[in-house]
């Protein structure tokens, strides 16, 4: 097999702080170009902010945010060289600047694997266990479903699986039985039974005229508009790209999101969530939402379920007091964030950065009454009050890109992961109900986040079963990474196929499932099936 190299997750860049927005340099024909960049660099064009930053510089050399500044610029084309030099001059002018030296270390990172053609395999081997070998806790590889090798056969445990196609995210049933696998681009949720560890079915997300009933009647909500017309002139005649999962009811019912329907390339018109009755691994309906639903959620106490739309800064909230999904139904208004993003002219940009706020990572509140959000685009956790459907407003002050929310099992934490700055951080889920109390539908900083470097692109988290134990899928150096709850520290680290992006730990604590998707055709292709032992 050729070993390649892994490449740094660029997937978002963080937009420029808004502290350093209103930044100066001494003299205003430098301020001036400064803040020609920032504005630049804020939109997405990080050509043109270079030019302003050089300018900037030209005119005068030791502006400090300026030589900042232009560090996230070179990010944003992986020039990690240029980025080195431009935070290492920041911390020359300015020992005590707040953000540049941690930032200069994961670029040394970034920097060092780019400069090691051929030091990382996309594969590893059946059996790899996680380091150090004396960890609290260890990770084994025991199975593995994948696409690439159909001679598999020849390592114990390593299964080929030609409906393993980009998976993107897996979800354990309520008692631990089963384990669902959304594989995006096969258009299907492939089904495994946990105890055996062999596939048992799957469940194709294509739907025709015979599937009419499915949808009751619905082919958009909210008065979301098409943005094109299907071939077959029928919206709901489609196959789906199936993104993350969630279930509700007790287990009872399995609800996956389709990034978007298969004829709308552009990602701008309504897509879709289906229900699956968990019992019988059917689609019992199809339900519309908004452009690009990445991630739901369902409130601790059976009434709702949530559904972000990563596409244009909205949530919708569907009623499933009822338990019957011929009768749920979303509530008559959006949640927005601050404010809904046009489609307009959306159809040709790359969706997984003209997604405004981004919004992904959703949790309620244990006591279901308030419900959070990530912001992935411009930072921060977003927050509504449930009943009333009001935005309390956003907390910032964690690690840039936010993805992926989770709390401790008593409710007293949030734990979150933030993807380009790799980092899994936690922080009283208190000190964050109290900021949105208060925040009367502003951006309010919060002081007080915990943070650990895990790695570039920390994507999904899960905790184990008592709380102790952060299991982080970390996809750019394509591993899992254990980190202690308490001490916020990480214990122990295990390689797997690359690129990982989706994780699960069993509800016994027993196993964690990864999913690897894959980057720029190299990778992915692979569901990574690992045996917990806890040392006692």
């Amino acid at each position: 097999m050729r070993p390649l190299l892994l490449l740094p997750i660029l997937l978002l860049v963080p937009l420029p702080a808004a502290a350093q927005e209103g930044a100066q340099c001494a003299s205003p024909e430098a301020t001036e170009a400064y803040r020609g960049g920032f504005a630049a660099q804020r939109a997405g064009r990080s050509g043109d902010a270079l030019t302003s930053y050089k300018a900037c510089l030209a005119a005068e050399e030791a502006c400090v945010p300026c030589w900042y500044e232009i560090g996230w610029s070179y990010w944003s084309r992986g020039a990690w060289d240029k980025t080195v030099e431009a935070w290492g001059k920041t911390l020359e002018l300015d020992p005590k600047h707040p953000e540049a030296g941690g930032w200069l270390k994961q670029t040394r990172d970034n920097q060092k694997r780019a400069s090691s053609p051929g030091s990382e395999e996309l594969r590893i081997a059946m059996g790899a266990t996680s380091s150090p070998a004396k960890a609290p806790v260890k990770l084994e590889l025991v199975a593995r479903f994948q696409n690439y090798n159909s001679r598999a056969e020849v390592a114990a445990g390593d299964h080929y699986d030609q409906d393993v196609f980009s998976p993107k995210s897996v979800r354990f049933s309520a008692d631990g039985s089963k384990a669902w696998v959304n594989s995006l681009e096969g258009l299907r949720t492939v089904v495994y039974d946990a105890g055996t560890l062999q596939k048992t079915g799957t469940i194709a997300h294509r739907f025709g005229a015979d599937d009419a009933a499915l949808f009751q009647g619905e082919s958009t909500v909210f008065g979301y508009r098409y943005g094109k017309t299907p071939p077959t002139g029928d919206p709901n005649r489609f196959q789906g790209k199936p993104v993350e999962s969630e279930l509700s009811h007790g287990g009872r019912f399995l609800w996956v999101p389709y990034y978007r329907r298969s004829w709308d390339g552009g990602a701008t018109s309504p897509s879709a969530v289906a229900i699956i009755d968990t019992a019988t691994d059917t689609i019992v309906r199809v339900m519309p939402t908004g452009p690009i639903p990445k991630y739901v959620e369902a409130s601790p106490d059976g009434r709702w379920v949530a559904i972000a739309h990563w596409g244009d800064n909205t949530l919708g909230l569907i009623d499933t007091s009822s338990g019957d999904p011929a009768t749920f139904a979303y509530r008559p208004e959006r949640l927005v964030v601050e404010r809904a993003l046009s489609q307009e002219g959306l159809a040709d940009e790359d969706r997984d950065k003209a997604c405004g706020f981004c919004l992904r990572g959703t949790v309620f509140t244990p006591d279901s009454r308030t419900l959070m959000v990530a912001r992935m685009g411009g930072g921060g956790v977003a927050g509504f009050d449930v009943e009333s459907g009001e935005y309390l407003g956003t907390v910032l002050g964690m690690k840039p890109t936010p993805r992926h929310l989770a709390f401790s099992p008593d409710g007293a934490w949030l734990y979150l992961s933030s993807n380009v700055s790799g980092h899994v951080s936690r922080i009283p889920a208190s000190a964050v109900l109290e900021a949105l109390a208060g925040a009367d539908g502003s951006r309010v900083k919060l002081e007080g986040w915990e943070a650990v470097y895990v790695g570039a692109g920390a994507r999904t988290i899960d905790l184990s079963p008592d709380g102790r134990w952060i299991y982080a899928a970390v996809n750019g150096n394509a591993e899992v990474v254990v980190v202690n709850a308490e001490t916020m520290s990480v214990v122990a680290r295990v390689r797997t196929d690359s690129f990982t992006v989706g994780l699960a730990v069993s509800p016994d604590g027993s196993q964690v499932w990864t999913t690897s998707q894959g980057r720029g055709g190299e990778g992915g292709n692979s569901v990574c099936v690992y045996r917990v032992t806890i040392a006692k």
